[in-house]
């Protein structure tokens, strides 16, 4: 019994701690809903210098979503030689269901962790944002 407790408590804390990098539900003017989906792990967005790494961040809309979402990407700690861009940086209710994050850190980047959060705003409605952990690794 004890064995199952600790085995369902140390499930839910992973759970939690690693969790599945979904936003929170945002609203347009129209009533349709939107979430951005994004990877949760880590490892998954390792960037060494010199190089990019593109990560897909899905759309999810809810049926009647009809509205044009706005995307913006931002880092920090900003300035540290990572940057992130999208592509496309506008969607449309309905259309494509995802967009391309590229990241990228120069030779010069510092080496540690940092966040990049993808915002998405519904035209008249409600934003909501998405955040991917990106690490660089020291330099060898």
């Amino acid at each position: 019994m004890r064995k199952t407790i600790y085995a369902s408590l140390l499930v839910a804390g992973l759970m939690v701690v690693v969790g599945c990098n979904k936003s929170t539900e945002a609203t347009s003017a129209g009533g349709g809903k939107f979430t951005l989906k994004a990877p949760s792990n880590i490892k998954d967005t390792e960037v060494k210098h010199g190089e990019s790494k593109t990560v897909t961040i899905n759309i999810d809309e809810s049926k009647d979503f009809k509205e044009e979402i706005a995307l913006t990407a931002d880092v920090s700690p900003a300035d540290k030689g990572v940057t992130a861009e999208l592509d496309p940086k506008t969607v449309k209710g309905g259309d494509v269901k995802k967009t391309e994050l590229k990241i990228t850190a120069t030779d010069k980047a510092a080496a540690g962790e940092y966040t990049v959060t993808v915002k998405g705003k519904a035209k008249g409605g409600a934003d909501t944002s998405v955040a991917v952990k990106v690490k660089v690794p020291d330099k060898k």
